[in-house]
């Protein structure tokens, strides 16, 4: 079932799943301040946990937080004789974690865009794409850590000539957080405050080896699950969002 960050009323948020967990009664991390923020830091490092299960396996678009308001497509312009381009973040501040697909308008006057194939650093090619050593229409694109290189380099400039597809980085939480919603698929939700419970009982509670054990099973189950999930489904990727402008 869904989950809000805090519910006092129906006791059902992720912050009152980790009082349940942890046995610390009722408002117990709610009403404290102090431990309510240590909560929030472990369900958001949990969400990093979850990370390398939400992106891609490969070259598809296989989750975006939903908390997110643009799209994780873009755009920006082809430059002639330039090779790299620099792809940090969406346009709206959130990092760009992996980019799934390229494509180009083949000519200065396409309209329509065609699919780049992705190049590997241990291609043949690869260090003539990142010198740039070779000018004509880009065929080939390679991914190095913030930018991708075109390949060939382009020989003309066309405005968003470039048309990326991408995954990037999660809608944290604050600990003033209530309505706000995991990104995630809603079955899933609870996976967050068993992390964080789990996080907190090895540290503070490790008498209690019976349900630190019992935490372990269900987070196992759970993340067997969500990549049983991520593996059957199907990306549908439509529309252009712009880099530039993030809206």
């Amino acid at each position: 079932t869904s989950m809000q960050f805090s519910n006092t009323t129906m006791k059902d948020g992720l912050i009152q799943h980790c009082e349940f967990w942890t046995n610390s009664g009722d408002a117990g991390i709610s009403g404290d301040a102090t431990l309510l923020k240590v909560f929030t830091n472990r369900i958001n490092f949990g969400f990093d946990r979850l990370m390398p299960l939400l992106l891609s396996y490969c070259d598809h678009i296989r989750w975006d937080d939903t908390n997110h308001t643009g799209n994780p497509w873009g755009t920006f312009t082809i430059t002639s004789g330039q090779a790299d381009y620099n792809i940090g973040d969406d346009g709206g501040s959130l990092d760009v974690l992996n980019i799934t697909r390229v494509q180009i308008l083949p000519s200065s006057r396409s309209t329509t865009y065609v699919e780049l194939e992705r190049m590997t650093v241990d291609d043949a090619l690869a260090l003539d794409a990142m010198t740039g050593a070779t000018s004509g229409t880009p065929t080939h694109f390679l991914e190095r850590n913030n930018a991708i290189y075109l390949y060939p380099k382009p020989n003309y400039t066309v405005s968003a000539g470039v048309r990326i597809f991408f995954e990037r980085e999660q809608s944290y939480f604050v600990s003033t957080d209530t309505t706000k919603e995991p990104g995630i698929s809603k079955p899933f939700h609870g996976l967050l405050p068993l992390y964080a419970a789990y996080d907190w009982l090895i540290v503070n509670k490790p008498d209690q080896g019976t349900l630190i054990s019992r935490l372990e099973a269900q987070i196992a189950r759970m993340e067997q699950n969500l990549k049983d999930l991520i593996s059957r489904k199907t990306p549908v990727v439509a529309g252009v969002l712009s880099i530039v402008t993030g809206k």
